[in-house]
């Protein structure tokens, strides 16, 4: 798979897993013994009303919101810190009982998953406020943009913006972001293999 941006309206809508929302799924490396099933995944969720999120058994998930008022996550009873555009990324485990409570209209989030025991990821928000070039490791399978930017990577020269995420990267890479305005951010989402698996995807659009 080469290199190249995959935009927001290309991204594959789906039904959520509880039947209660549509996520855009990005990418993915479908399970090899569990049909339907996947050991990595990155989707985007536009949530628009309260709710419980879907039980993922087994699975690792790291949440961050791209866009809108955010969301009050209850984790197993427990109260979590609003969850707003510029939070952390927040990891949880998928076996979780998750309830997530709008703090105002709609909100845009990404969402990363990994099968516990076979791999593990990792989400890095990252600030750009003036033209750089970030250092892209070699388990990096995506970058996803929140703002507007000019974005420069091995022969590809682009502009990206909210939703739309950079695939296909294959080795440590240089990647340089001119940013439309101030404090562009954009997430850095790293794979690593367990026990022998491969971090290969599928390109879902």
């Amino acid at each position: 798979m080469s290199i190249r941006i995959q935009r927001f309206d290309e991204h594959l809508k789906m039904p959520w897993k509880n039947g209660l929302g549509i996520t855009r799924e990005v990418i993915s490396r479908p399970a090899s013994d569990e049909p339907g099933g996947f050991d990595w995944r990155i989707s985007l969720a536009t949530v628009g009303a309260s709710g419980p999120f879907s039980i993922f058994a087994g699975i690792d998930r790291t949440i961050a919101v791209l866009q809108g008022d955010g969301m009050q996550l209850t984790v197993d009873g427990r109260r979590e810190p609003p969850l707003l555009v510029g939070s952390p990324p927040f990891a949880f485990s998928g076996d979780a009982e998750v309830q997530a409570d709008c703090l105002g209209g709609e909100t845009l989030d990404l969402n990363m998953m990994s099968r516990r025991g076979r791999f593990v990821h990792r989400m890095t928000k990252i600030v750009v406020s003036d033209a750089q070039t970030l250092s892209l490791p070699a388990e990096t399978v995506a970058v996803v943009f929140r703002d507007e930017a000019l974005v420069a990577i091995d022969s590809l020269r682009s502009d990206a913006g909210l939703g739309d995420v950079l695939v296909g990267l294959d080795g440590p890479l240089e990647l340089s972001i001119v940013p439309r305005g101030s404090g562009c951010m954009l997430y850095i989402i790293e794979v690593t293999a367990l026990s022998g698996q491969t971090p290969d995807a599928e390109q879902v659009a």
